[in-house]
């Protein structure tokens, strides 16, 4: 059984039977009634349970602020206005699973967006799905260029998020700037997956050359692991002074508790992601690095939906009672009003050519950066800043001009 319901009466249908699937309703599928009636529906494929729970749980929290902002803003498409609706779904953190609903909600369903993919290894398997069907969606929280290569040149997958070719990029040339110690070596642990290959054959080495940097580890570990020492003695035998843990936050915890064991951190460390680390990892995590890629400070750019980073901190704290803890509930909302935003450009929702081709020529800006696709569906607009924990929340530390705070270096406890 499947149940559309709006903003307030929002729920995640989970299926049972043979398939496993969570069953649940709706992509981009020409909806002429609904536009009809001033009814937008989208459908949210999230992964609500499973590996990446944290990320889905955060993301949800976005998503919800945005459609409520989307409604109260009174949205007009076509010259009327419009209330949105969607349809949560939970892939389980399994991208098979997740292919399997996006393709289910664009040939059952009757949606006018589809919203899926957290992490490049599920929107993998969500590309080929959206080409084959011709149509248009967003990517929910997926980076990694080489997965999105694929649909160069004719892209149906549009992902708001800056490139991960970027990811390292900003946080390396701060750091090849240290002194008290200088800091040259660097060394990185990572699953062998889409994340970790792209980045070890590709983003990393680039990075470090660009900063005047040494890379002298690159150590692999299976994806899906508990088990990192073997990977991690392999890293700690070359000395770096700069240490990259390059994976999703399941495998950071695993790795730093290991790390926490036999008491080894260099003077700099470097996570890929900051979510949910501080309540895992207590005060050891003061003084690591994470990129990040909205703060509630960065408020130069806004949308007529959420208005300023500002103004979703606001909405955030009014709803949940507490600050935004990263960026992820941001990313979540930004996927809302990105879609909304080629919707109106597109002049509704029902016809996918024009919808594709209002992605295709997006040059704007959201309350979260600037929106710019790239003939890979990549947001070329983004950018990656460098974050660093202080007092249990990531801050600022990097350009200058924008920090919040001043960087620490070397890591605390490094000097232990």
């Amino acid at each position: 059984m499947r149940k559309r319901s709006a903003i307030t009466r929002r729920q995640v249908l989970k299926a049972s039977g043979a398939a496993g699937l969570a069953v649940v309703g709706a992509p981009f599928i020409s909806n002429p009634a609904a536009a009809a009636a001033g009814q937008l529906n989208f459908a949210v494929v999230n992964s609500l349970s499973g590996r990446f729970a944290r990320y889905g749980a955060e993301l949800k929290r976005g998503v919800d602020l945005a459609v409520a902002a989307v409604n109260e803003a009174q949205i007009k498409i076509g010259g009327a206005p419009v209330k949105l609706n969607i349809t949560e779904y939970d892939d389980k953190t399994d991208a098979a699973t997740a292919a399997r609903l996006v393709e289910r909600a664009i040939t059952n369903e009757k949606t006018d967006l589809v919203i899926a993919g957290v992490g490049s290894v599920n929107v993998k398997t969500v590309i080929p799905v959206a080409q084959r069907l011709r149509t248009p969606m967003v990517a929910f929280w997926a980076q990694v260029d080489g997965v999105f290569a694929g649909q160069k040149g004719a892209p149906y997958v549009f992902g708001p998020m800056p490139p991960f070719s970027l990811y390292y990029t900003m946080i390396l040339e701060m750091v090849s700037k240290f002194e008290n110690p200088r800091v040259r070596k660097v060394g990185l642990i990572t699953p062998q997956d889409e994340l970790g290959v792209f980045t070890v054959n590709q983003y990393v080495p680039s990075d470090v050359k660009k900063a005047g940097l040494e890379l002298v580890a690159a150590e692999f570990f299976p994806p899906g692991t508990q088990e990192f020492s073997s990977a991690l003695d392999r890293v700690r035998r070359a000395n770096p002074e700069i240490l990259i843990i390059n994976c999703y936050t399941p495998e950071i915890i695993g790795v730093y508790k290991e790390m926490q064991s036999i008491n080894y951190f260099p003077p700099v460390v470097i996570v890929e992601a900051p979510t949910s680390l501080a309540e895992a990892l207590g005060p050891d995590l003061e003084g690591v690095l994470a990129p990040t890629f909205w703060d509630p400070t960065l408020d130069k750019t806004k949308d007529p939906i959420i208005g300023t980073s500002r103004d979703f901190a606001k909405r955030y704290e009014k709803a949940y009672g507490s600050a935004p803890p990263d960026f992820v509930a941001a990313n979540g909302a930004n996927t809302i009003v990105t879609g909304m935003l080629a919707l109106m450009a597109a002049g509704g929702a029902g016809d996918p050519v024009k919808l594709r081709k209002a992605f295709i020529d997006m040059n704007g800006e959201t309350f979260f950066s600037t929106v710019r696709f790239a003939d890979d569906g990549l947001n070329q607009g983004g950018t990656v800043y460098p974050s660093q924990f202080q007092g249990g929340v990531p801050k600022l530390v990097y350009p200058p001009a924008l920090k919040t705070a001043n960087v620490i270096h070397p890591l605390p406890k490094s000097k232990r």
